[in-house]
C-alpha cells in the first residue's frame, strides 16, 4: 500500500506545481479583455480547481504515508507541512472567488484590474508557498 501512496502523493504534488506557474498565467489574463478573458480566466478556474483536488490527495496520502513510517518526523516538519497545505489551500480558495467576481465583472462590462491583481497578489503567495512545501517535504532534515 506505501507504494501506492507514494505515487498518488507525487501525482498530486506535480499538478501543485500549476500553482507556481499560475502568477505568470494571471499575468496574461489581466492583459486580454472581453470574451478572450473570460475563456482564459476559465481555463485559469478548471486549473484552480484541479489543484484544490490535488492538494486534498497530497494531504491525505502525505498523512498516511506520516503514520506508516518509522521513525516519525519532527513534530515541527509535521506542524510545518500542515500550516503550509492549509495556507495553499486557503489562498486558493480565495483565487477561485475571485475567479468567479472576475468573470461576472467581465459579462457585465465593469473593470476587472482589481480583481486581476488580487488573484495575482494570492498566486504569488500560494506559488511561494507551495515551493516552501516543497522545500520542506524533501529535506525533512531542515527541521528536525
Amino acid at each position: 500500500m506505501y507504494p501506492v501512496m507514494i505515487f498518488l502523493h507525487v501525482v498530486s504534488a506535480l499538478l501543485l506545481g500549476s500553482y507556481v506557474m499560475f502568477p505568470f498565467l494571471v499575468g496574461r489574463a489581466a492583459t486580454l479583455s472581453g470574451a478572450a478573458q473570460e475563456s482564459f480566466v476559465g481555463v485559469i478556474a478548471k486549473i484552480n480547481r484541479i489543484g484544490q483536488f490535488s492538494l486534498i490527495v497530497t494531504f491525505l496520502t502525505g498523512g498516511a504515508m506520516i503514520s506508516q513510517v518509522d521513525p516519525k518526523p519532527s513534530v515541527l516538519w509535521m506542524i510545518s507541512s500542515i500550516v503550509l497545505l492549509l495556507i495553499v489551500g486557503a489562498i486558493t480558495g480565495m483565487i477561485g472567488g475571485r475567479i468567479k467576481k472576475l468573470i461576472a465583472n467581465s459579462k457585465a462590462g465593469k473593470s476587472t484590474a482589481s480583481d486581476a491583481g488580487k488573484i495575482k497578489t494570492f498566486s504569488w503567495i500560494s506559488a511561494i508557498a507551495v515551493i516552501v512545501a516543497v522545500l520542506i517535504m524533501t529535506n525533512p532534515q531542515l527541521l528536525s
